[in-house]
């Protein structure tokens, strides 16, 4: 099971609540909430991916591979 941690203003309690597939893309740069679980490993893998494309990009100056 999936769980979304939100860390409260005070800082000093936190709500844990069930995710949604919405809370992957609310809580990917959030500093205040989180997913775990599958959910969790979901995000961490977009972020990974995403990263990986946009370092091709940067180095090959485009998204197709390069073929011989």
């Amino acid at each position: 099971m999936s769980k979304k941690v939100t860390l409260a203003s005070d800082e000093a309690t936190a709500t844990v609540a069930e995710a949604t597939i919405g809370d992957i893309f609310s809580t990917l740069v959030s500093m205040d909430s989180a997913v775990t679980g599958a959910y969790g490993l979901v995000q961490k893998g977009l972020l990974v991916a995403g990263g990986m494309t946009v370092n091709s990009y940067r180095l090959r100056g485009s998204f197709n591979p390069i073929t011989k």
